[in-house]
């Protein structure tokens, strides 16, 4: 049994549902979509053996004959149809039903004015086809989110967890306590080397590390104060595995209140990144000169703001700023509370007076989704590793506010630009378009740019063959072996 924590409990393992990590975590293991993610974040085949597209709008996709329900059943295409109706019911009102409204007749169905999706139809068993409204590239990497994964929908009524046909299966669920999981024995990929994973519920990060060290638990991911510990230990690190975050760090600023971009920029320039990169991250962070992280393609080095008080001063005279105050928001975290406290005194050091106001989750998001904040402390996970996730909800005009786009950044070449690099089908090109947009936006200063972090996971002893994904999708614990 491969032992393993949470840092929160799932309140739903259901795709529909999915909403943090560490439901979308286990639904990924639980159900399997059409296609998948693997630890490199690479797609690969999953209930779709393959698939073909020429102009990014329609997708035929042709599915497994081996594919199967953990109870034994054949996955066929009607239920792949169904799964995704079912997500884009009004009757469901799933939370995650934006992964599937780029379908053709999405929107009617949802909004009961069609009795199906016309851009969704199964010809046969093994054939599934899909029509977009428009060419968008992305799609196919969404259909690897847990929204597009695919239930048994015979199985809803009644039942804590659907019936999937991932390599695995619920066999115990503790509310709150643990979670166990065994293999699906009708899987063609299912695990060799382990008859289970289990999750235990541990919130509390030094209580992790002690689990860890004690051996109840295999895999410990190392708070961030901790690193420099384990990484000065000759015994650990042969065990350390090591992953730049598809994430990035910064503090979003309210660009209607901060019109004038020589006060963004002179907020940038008058904070030492690197220096708290190296001493909160152990050295290990990249400073971000733009939003889009290394290792997803449109990524580009680039000048910075380079740390310079003297600079930032005088643009904020130049600006009529100088005796600037606000308020910076942020979650109640230890490592939120640190990052803030440093970017704090070096504002402080050019006569900026921040005032932090911490909040839990919940509050904290309504006020800053409502615009209702001068700054806050934020970080963006990729959902899917492309570039276009950290443009367009970050940063296009159609999400202010609640859909990601928090610090109301608005630009109509902008926009324009986000919808068309998403309609090339050269990956270069788009790759090119995409780092012309962080170019662009980046020269604005919407935000202060901190860091895309790197984490450090440790691993028994007891434990060979795990992989740490660059998303939280992407193991299936395939080759994972554990000694006794």
């Amino acid at each position: 049994m491969l032992e393993l924590a949470l840092e929160t409990a799932p309140n739903r393992l259901d795709p529909a549902f999915a909403v943090d990590v560490a439901e979308g975590e286990i639904c990924a293991l639980v159900f399997e979509g059409l296609v998948g993610f693997a630890p490199d974040g690479a797609l690969t085949p999953g209930i779709a053996r393959a698939w073909e597209t020429a102009d990014g709008r329609r997708y035929l996709f042709h599915l497994d004959a081996r594919a199967r329900f953990s109870n034994g059943r054949a996955v066929r295409a009607t239920d792949v149809k169904a799964s995704f109706e079912r997500v884009l019911s009004p009757q469901t009102a799933s939370p995650r039903a934006w992964v599937l409204e780029r379908i053709r007749g999405s929107v009617d169905f949802r909004d009961a004015k069609a009795t199906d999706v016309a851009g969704l139809t199964a010809p046969d068993d093994s054939t599934l086809m899909i029509e977009l409204d428009e060419p968008f590239v992305p799609f196919l990497a969404m259909l690897a989110l847990p929204a597009a994964r695919v239930i048994d929908v015979e199985t809803v009524a009644g039942a804590d967890v659907p019936v999937g046909s991932g390599p695995w299966v619920v066999a115990e669920w503790v509310r709150g306590d643990r979670i166990t999981l065994t293999t699906n024995p009708h899987h063609p990929r299912r695990a060799r080397g382990i008859e289970g994973v289990r999750y235990r519920v541990i919130p509390e990060p030094f209580t992790r590390i002690a689990e860890f060290e004690a051996g109840t638990i295999d895999v410990l991911e190392i708070p961030d104060a901790e690193v420099p510990r384990y990484l000065s230990d000759p015994s650990t690190i042969p065990r350390l595995l090591k992953r730049p975050e598809l994430r990035v760090f910064y503090v979003g600023l309210n660009n209607p209140r901060f019109q004038d971009v020589r006060v963004r920029r002179a907020l940038n320039h008058a904070v030492n990144v690197p220096e708290l990169a190296r001493v909160l991250q152990a050295g290990e962070a990249i400073v971000a000169h733009g939003a889009i992280p290394p290792g997803i393609a449109g990524h580009r080095e680039r000048a910075g703001y380079p740390y310079d008080p003297t600079l930032a001063k005088s643009l904020l005279r130049e600006a009529g700023a100088e005796n600037l105050k606000l308020e910076v928001w942020l979650r109640e975290s230890a490592e939120g509370s640190r990052v803030m406290e440093a970017v704090q005194g070096y504002w402080r050091a050019v006569g900026v007076d921040a005032i932090l106001v911490r909040r839990e989750w919940s509050a904290f998001k309504q006020a800053v989704s409502a615009g209702k904040v001068d700054a806050f402390l934020l970080d963006w996970f990729a959902d899917y590793p492309d570039a276009e996730n950290f443009l367009f909800p970050l940063f296009h005009s159609a999400n202010r506010g609640g859909g990601g786009n928090r610090s109301f950044f608005s630009n109509p070449d902008v926009d324009r630009m986000i919808v068309d690099a998403s309609r090339m089908l050269d990956p270069a090109a788009r790759a090119d378009a995409c780092a012309r947009i962080d170019s662009l936006v980046y020269a604005q200063a919407p935000w202060v740019y901190l860091y895309f972090p790197t984490t450090f996971h440790i691993v028994s002893e007891r434990v060979a063959g795990y992989r740490l994904p660059s998303l939280y999708l992407g193991n299936d614990f395939g080759d994972v072996r554990v000694s006794q």
